[in-house]
Order: C-alpha cells, then sequence, then structure tokens
C-alpha cells in the first residue's frame, strides 16, 4: 500500500554535515489522510557537537529532554526504516530545502544508504512549500493567507498554521506539531483536487522533463528562439510574488543531472563581467528533476502573475541575449563546465558528495559492520582496507558505544579543534564551512544574553544558562582530555 509519511526534525544547527538531528516526528497515513501510525524520537546531544544557542532558543531543546533520547546511530537506523518502507511517499514543510540534507548526512555518517529515500522500493519525496507557493498563486481560496504587519505574505508555517487554526498537540517548532500543520494544510489543498494532483507531478522526475521539454512551444519561446519558463521559489521573496522568469542554458557537464537557468527579471543583468575570463558574472540556478524548484511554461495566465516591471526588464534581457550572443554563449558555455573545487582537507563526516558513492567493496564493508555482534565491531572496523569507510566506522563506535576516543587517533584530533577559534585547526566541510567551536557558541552566547536577559522569558533564560555550563564543559574537555 503506498502510504504518506509526515516528518519534521528539530536540529542542533543549521550545518547539515556538521550539526545533529535532535528530534524526528513523523505521521504515516493513507492517501486519504487517515492516520496509520506516528513515531516521535529524540536524540542525545552527542558529545562533539557543539550547540547552537540560537538554534537552541528557536525549538527549547534542553537537557531535561535530550537525555530521554536514544543514540544517534539507533535513530539513524530507526528513521531510515521508516522513510524506507516501500512505497513510502516522505513529505515535509522545506524539506527539500533543509530537512532532506540533515537526514542524508545522518544515514552517511552512519553508513547507512543517503539516498534509496528517494528512489528505491517505490518510495519518493514531496516538499509542501513549493506546493504551497502554487496554492497561494492559483487557487487562493485554498486557504486564508496571513500578512504581517508590513503589508507582505508569509509562508512560515506556524502563521499559516495560526491563521487557519490547524490542530496541533503543541506549539510551533515542535516536530509533532509541524508535523500536524503540515497535514492540516494537505487537507486543505487536497479539497481542491485537480491542482492536487497537478502539483504531485512536479515533485515525479518524468513528468518534470517533459514539462522541460516542451518550453519552447510557448509564444515568447517560439519568438525568441530560447527556452524561457516561469520559475517558482520561495528564495525569490514575497516582492517578486515568489516567481521570476527563466531561460534555460543546458546541462551542467560534470553534474550530469543538474540543468542551469538564469533570471531574466534582474535590471543591470550583464552589467559585470569577469574581465579574467571574458563571460557575463551571473548567478546559476542549478535544478535537479523533481527538486523544489518548480518550472511552469510561459502561457498567459502564468505571465500575467509577474510584475509589470519584471516583464519588461525580462523582454530587455532578452533582447540584450540576441545582440550579443557570442558573448552570452562564451558564458553558459563556462557556467556548464563549472566545477565546484575540492576542498583538500575536507572532514570525513562532510564528505558525503566530494567522496562520491561508496563503492561495491565499500558496501561489502559497511554490510558487515551492520551484521556484527556489538561487541565485535571494533576489531572487524580495523581490518577494513576502505579509509572512508573504516573512519566513519570507528566514528559510529565512539559515539554510540563508548569506545574512547583513542580507539579513533584521528577522532582525537577533531575533538581538540572544537575548543578554540584558531582558523588553521577548523574542521572544514563540504562548501568550505567551518564546523562550530566552543569559542564561537560561547561568544554567540555572550551576544545573546543581553537580549535575552530583558525579556520577561524565563525559560529561554534557563537555556542560556544550561548551554553557557555545558559548553564551558566541553571546551575543557576538549583541551585537555584528549
Amino acid at each position: 500500500m503506498q502510504t504518506f509519511l509526515f516528518y519534521d526534525i528539530e536540529t542542533s544547527g543549521l550545518n547539515p554535515a556538521f550539526d545533529q538531528v535532535l528530534t524526528f516526528a513523523c505521521i504515516r497515513t493513507d492517501l486519504s489522510l487517515n492516520e496509520i501510525s506516528r513515531e516521535d524520537i529524540v536524540v542525545r546531544l552527542r558529545e562533539d557537537i557543539v550547540p547552537s544557542p540560537g538554534a537552541f532558543l528557536t525549538h527549547r531543546l534542553d537537557a531535561r529532554i535530550l537525555e530521554t533520547g536514544i543514540s544517534e546511530y539507533d535513530a539513524a537506523v530507526k528513521i531510515h526504516t521508516l522513510l524506507n518502507t516501500p512505497r513510502t511517499i516522505s513529505i515535509g514543510y522545506n524539506s527539500l530545502g533543509f530537512d532532506d540534507e540533515f537526514l542524508r548526512f545522518l544515514f552517511y555518517r552512519n553508513l547507512l544508504d543517503p539516498y534509496s529515500h528517494q528512489f528505491a522500493d517505490g518510495c519518493s519525496r514531496m516538499d509542501m512549500l513549493p506546493v504551497t507557493l502554487i496554492y497561494y498563486l492559483f487557487c487562493p481560496q485554498a486557504l486564508f493567507w496571513p500578512v504581517l504587519e508590513n503589508g507582505q505574505p508569509t509562508m512560515k508555517l506556524e502563521y499559516l498554521t495560526q491563521q487557519n487554526k490547524f490542530k496541533t498537540s503543541g506549539r510551533a517548532h515542535e516536530a509533532m506539531s509541524d508535523v500536524e500543520s503540515v497535514i492540516g494544510l494537505v487537507r486543505a489543498f487536497s479539497q481542491h483536487s485537480k491542482v492536487w494532483s497537478y502539483v504531485q507531478s512536479f515533485f515525479d522526475k518524468n513528468a518534470d522533463f517533459k514539462r522541460m521539454n516542451s518550453l519552447h512551444n510557448s509564444k515568447l519561446s517560439k519568438t525568441y528562439g530560447m527556452d524561457i519558463a516561469i520559475m517558482i521559489s520561495v528564495s525569490f521573496g514575497a516582492k517578486c510574488n515568489y516567481m521570476a522568469p527563466v531561460i534555460y542554458v543546458g546541462s551542467s557537464v560534470p553534474y550530469k543531472n543538474q540543468s542551469l537557468w538564469i533570471r531574466l527579471d534582474k535590471e543591470e543583468l550583464f552589467e559585470q563581467i569577469d574581465e579574467s575570463l571574458g563571460v557575463y558574472d551571473l548567478m546559476t540556478i542549478r535544478k535537479k528533476p523533481g527538486d523544489q524548484w518548480f518550472i511552469l511554461p510561459v502561457l498567459d495566465r502564468f505571465w500575467e502573475k509577474l510584475s509589470s516591471v519584471a516583464r519588461t526588464v525580462c523582454i530587455q534581457n532578452l533582447d540584450f541575449i540576441k545582440q550579443n550572443m557570442s558573448r552570452f554563449e562564451k558564458t553558459i558555455s563556462f557556467h556548464q563546465n563549472f566545477k565546484y573545487s575540492q576542498v583538500p582537507d575536507i572532514d570525513p563526516d562532510a564528505d558525503l558528495y566530494q567522496g562520491g558513492f561508496f563503492s561495491f567493496k565499500d558496501k561489502k564493508e559497511i554490510e558487515a559492520f551492520h551484521k556484527a555482534e556489538e561487541k565485535k565491531r571494533g576489531q572487524i572496523v580495523q581490518s577494513f582496507h576502505s579509509d572512508r569507510v573504516r573512519i566513519l566506522a570507528q566514528r559510529v563506535l565512539v559515539r554510540n558505544f563508548n569506545e574512547k576516543p583513542g580507539f579513533a587517533p584521528e577522532f582525537c584530533a577533531h575533538l581538540k579543534c572544537l575548543s578554540g577559534n584558531d582558523p588553521k585547526k577548523s574542521i572544514k566541510g563540504y562548501k568550505e564551512d567551518v564546523k562550530l567551536t566552543c569559542a564561537e557558541a560561547l561568544e554567540e552566547i555572550k551576544m545573546l544574553e543581553a537580549g535575552v536577559m530583558q525579556s520577561s522569558d524565563s525559560g529561554q533564560k534557563d537555556l542560556l544558562k544550561w548551554l553557557k555550563v555545558h559548553i564551558q564543559h566541553q571546551s575543557a574537555l576538549f583541551a585537555n582530555s584528549f
């Protein structure tokens, strides 16, 4: 039976490679939204995770709650099983922009398949945030739409929940409460069956390809001899009505699943030129089939939703491209062949994309790790030929199974780096970002204390006190114990 799995997570921070999933809540329903089961998983805070104070002030998870949790490894196995139950459609809110990448790294560092829940055994994904934009633009009667004090609409889930009185069991930013809010959204959307059926096709890769391949049929595309579309994304903002005209400029050569798009509603789009390369300095949107960037053809009913300024600037930019095709084609060739630079000292936790898929031999070692008795895993790990699998497995054992840090010498060095703020000793991610250190977190607490202490929110004050003591203890431990 095909089912929906509505889910939400709360995390220790915003970095998917280095921060940790702390709570995972989900409700499984049939396709008519009748509840089948629910799970609420709390995960213990790992000792090597420096909490981001801003994140904790938002979700308000504290020591009392987190100490009731299970280990990250056990949580990863449980969540992986839930999402990979055959014919599961996993659904969140901004899940493709946030939650799903956190889960991908959670699975990866615990030696579970990071991608299988996207396609294997009839499984797939949907994200209700871009779907909400479609209803806002083309089926506004589906909801009551919240407006901020500045007169701008907002797509934040907590405001949608308040405005439409969705029934929830807790407050905003509690994982289970947010899951219940998303189900409330879908109940409202599914009342408009034609639109609901249409929006689901955006997450079907074949339907997405078909939509992209038909862009040349629009009047504007025929006029200019280019594939022009309208893209929907919350990142464009309310002032743009969450829409932008874009032009398809081909596919990435090194990354076969990425199609490349350029916004056409930006004034002075072609003003900046990279003199060393002789190409326009353009920002490309990299879209993957079935992702959260929605593409619509340039039909009149969609085109009219753009502002008159956006339509005018779009035509001006198309005229410019036609008159400067040689340099434009050179620019596009540059973007098509662009390859992300390698991070030479990337941390193993962050090496999901740069390291690529696990090989057949890697998978054999991973399988042996999961099948082994707990007391024999340490011995098995030391015999692994794959450096990446061995290091990740060692970290799993230290983090979850009471192995001493000395069991994994490179992990001792990792922990020492977490105490200070020496950039030469930073732990690097795949975007050349870095893992939060104790010194940085304590500095953030100092900045937050002034604002929180002036408020009457005793819960946030207590949270900051706990975080400060916890992180100071971490700093001393990392600096002196290994």
